[in-house]
């Protein structure tokens, strides 16, 4: 324990003070105060400390100086002490978000960027040159190499940053600052334990205190005030941290939009869509040259088009930039999420759905952006601003599993087929002729060859051979070119197509299942059983009844989808109690009335920028709140390439005493 000492801002209370501690009957003010229990970490400065990793790529700072790093993509220079370094594929020392760290590059200590850590610089005459076999990270930043032939030196030196006046920092993601020289000019990069910048701690890293505030929450913030980011484990969900709005465009009027409420889904085309049906804008190309309705593909790249090859998956980083990955290996950049603001935004009128209509012509507004420039801020993908959020929204997303791609299950059952990309199955009920619209891919063959539903619904597309019949969907040897031979198999590619094999050996193509997308698929009623009604007031793409292939889908045989699951999410509470944790990087928040019996708070939501929230709306006139977090143990020393085990001693800290306020 450090010091066996509560900590009360600047007072310290012996331990023995602490059952004199009472509630406070006068105006309700809240008393917060820290209590830590460290183990054999290191203590530093205020409401930090050091624990040991093992890890040769974690450092800690024994001193008031910061790391500097580079965005290789833009040149961004960011300032962070979080010591959380690794490799990168090409040998350079970066942050777990890929920005480089900088120092001196070279073994003759004379030239500053980004840091690499390999056998170049060494001596000797070996052709070819001994290889890496691991290094080590010194007090003084010094990268002393080890070659596989023995031999030893210097490859640079991780320089750090002097900064007298942290207000001249503004935080733009997790524990990553930078620098406004607005306020005073930046200093140079110096040497680890030159300057007060203290000497670097090698396989270690340094955990901050987390800092409690409660306040008595009396309703929703401003409509336009920074609120957190809830994670939701949905990649079309986009938050901003910054002043940024995106930009939507009305298809029908080409009218645009601003909101802050980043909840996209993408439709049949592959254009991400807000819940309100506006599409999102930005870059459209891999050039980055053309603003337009922002697209995601699921069938190879426009640039070579194989239909063979899928989108297996896409991301979006905080710049905005989308990177699609292909079935075959590859990936490309698609293009990028732009954003705008507004010089004043409590002039805006919030409209359903969070919109605000963007007119270019008040005045109000600057040009459209990249993240990170023009105060904008930047992406975080995953997550969303609930304090955007208003119930036509919520309601929206009730329904969101409509356009959400499930976990996939192997069945090897050629019946059983899923859907990878948007689309719904059509499936007719025989009796009554009605239709339904599905993703649940559990079919079978009847008696009578047909695929059907577990209730007996036939699933609809071209039913014969000449793929010019639209029906139900019946597999067996009619249009084969000898009728006489037998059905021994069948098989259904990612198209759709179905071929029969026979017993002589051949093959043909009995049918085609199609997918079916709807425009207004929130129109959609629920029947049971995975079945959706309604479809003409869900708008179908394709006229007349009949369903299409839908490029941005596969059909994939031999398996179904499960339906996803989704967070809950509920509008944020307009009274209680709001507890807000700054520097919260993980554990878990506790709650007590009497400190001695402890419980996990239902809800925590937490955001990229450290800070977690909590809402108590309970009664209750007294309540006690810690952050129980994991300090790993040292389990070292690892080799290249190593890291630590995620076990260790739990450390609590943060115990607010709640009153009513």
């Amino acid at each position: 324990m450090l010091n066996d000492r509560f900590r009360l801002g600047n007072i310290c209370l012996s331990e023995a003070n602490f059952s004199d501690l009472a509630p406070i009957p006068s105006r309700g003010l809240a008393l917060g105060f820290l209590l830590w229990m460290l183990g054999a970490a290191l203590p530093t400065q205020a409401g930090t400390y050091n624990y040991a990793t093992g890890v040769p790529t974690d450092i800690a700072i024994n001193g008031s100086g910061y790391l500097q790093f580079r965005d290789p993509a833009t040149g961004l220079l960011t300032f962070s002490r979080d010591g959380i370094l690794t490799l990168n594929s090409d040998g350079y020392l970066v942050s777990l978000g890929g920005m480089s760290v900088q120092g001196i590059t070279d073994p003759a200590l004379s030239t500053i960027g980004d840091l690499k850590i390999d056998n170049t610089g060494g001596q000797g005459t070996n052709n070819p040159p001994p290889a890496l076999a691991s290094f080590e990270i010194q007090t003084n930043g010094g990268i002393l190499v080890h070659l596989s032939d023995g031999s030893s030196f210097v490859r640079g030196q991780i320089l750090l940053g002097v900064i007298p006046n942290p207000s001249a920092l503004t935080q733009i993601w997790n524990q990553m600052f930078v620098w406004s020289s607005a306020i005073e000019p930046l200093t140079q990069l110096v040497p680890p334990g030159t300057s007060g910048t203290g000497a670097l701690l090698p396989g270690y890293l340094q955990q901050l205190a987390p800092e409690l505030q409660l306040s008595l929450n009396h309703g929703p913030p401003k409509i336009l005030s920074q609120g957190l980011l809830v994670d939701t484990s949905v990649d079309t969900d986009l938050g901003i941290q910054g002043n940024g709005f995106f930009v939507l465009r009305r298809t029908n009027d080409n009218a645009h939009f601003a909101t802050r409420a980043g909840a996209f889904y993408i439709d049949a085309q592959g254009y991400l869509v807000h819940y309100s049906g506006l599409r999102l804008q930005g870059y459209t190309n891999a050039a980055r040259s053309g603003v337009g309705d922002v697209q995601i593909d699921a069938v190879s790249s426009p640039s070579a088009p194989n239909p063979a090859v899928a989108v297996e998956q896409f991301e979006i980083d905080p710049r905005g930039v989308i990177t699609e990955y292909l079935s075959d290996g590859t990936s490309y950049v698609r293009g990028q999420v732009l954003l705008q603001n507004c010089s004043n935004p409590d002039s805006l009128t919030r409209g359903s759905f969070d919109l605000y209509p963007l007119k270019t012509d008040s005045g109000l507004w600057s040009p459209i952006s990249q993240p990170f420039t023009n105060n904008l801020g930047w992406l975080d993908s995953w997550t969303v601003e609930l304090s955007q959020f208003d119930t036509n929204l919520l309601a929206f997303r009730s329904n969101l599993y409509f356009f959400m791609q499930g976990p996939f299950v192997v069945t090897q059952i050629p019946a059983n087929l899923a859907i990878m990309g948007p689309g719904f199955f059509t499936v007719r009920d025989p009796v009554a002729n009605n239709l339904y619209a599905t993703r649940w891919g559990g079919f079978a063959l009847d008696d009578l060859g047909h695929l059907v539903t577990t209730n007996g619904l036939r699933l609809q597309g071209l039913d014969n051979a000449d793929l010019t019949e639209s029906g139900d969907i019946t597999i067996d040897t009619t249009g084969a070119p000898n009728p006489s031979l037998a059905m021994t198999n069948y098989s259904i590619d990612f198209q759709g197509h179905i071929y029969v094999a026979l017993s002589d050996g051949s093959q043909f193509m009995r049918g085609q299942i199609l997918l079916q997308y709807y425009r207004n698929p929130q129109g959609l009623t629920r029947a049971g059983g995975g079945l959706y009604s309604n479809l003409t007031a869900a708008e179908p793409m394709f006229t007349n009844g009949l369903s299409g292939y839908i490029e941005q889908s596969q059909i994939i045989s031999g398996g179904v989808e499960q339906p996803p699951i989704l967070p809950t999410l509920q509008l944020l509470p307009t009274t209680g109690y709001r507890l807000l944790i700054n520097d919260y990087s993980g554990g878990v928040v506790e709650s007590s009335g009497d400190l001695r019996r402890w419980e996990a708070v239902n809800t925590i939501y937490s955001a990229d920028l450290n800070v977690a929230e909590y809402f108590d709306t309970s009664p209750s006139t007294q309540k006690f709140y810690r952050v129980v977090i994991q300090t790993p143990t040292e389990v070292g020393p690892w080799p290249l390439g190593g890291s630590p085990a995620t076990n260790g001693t739990p450390s609590s800290g943060g115990i607010l005493v709640l009153h009513p306020l």
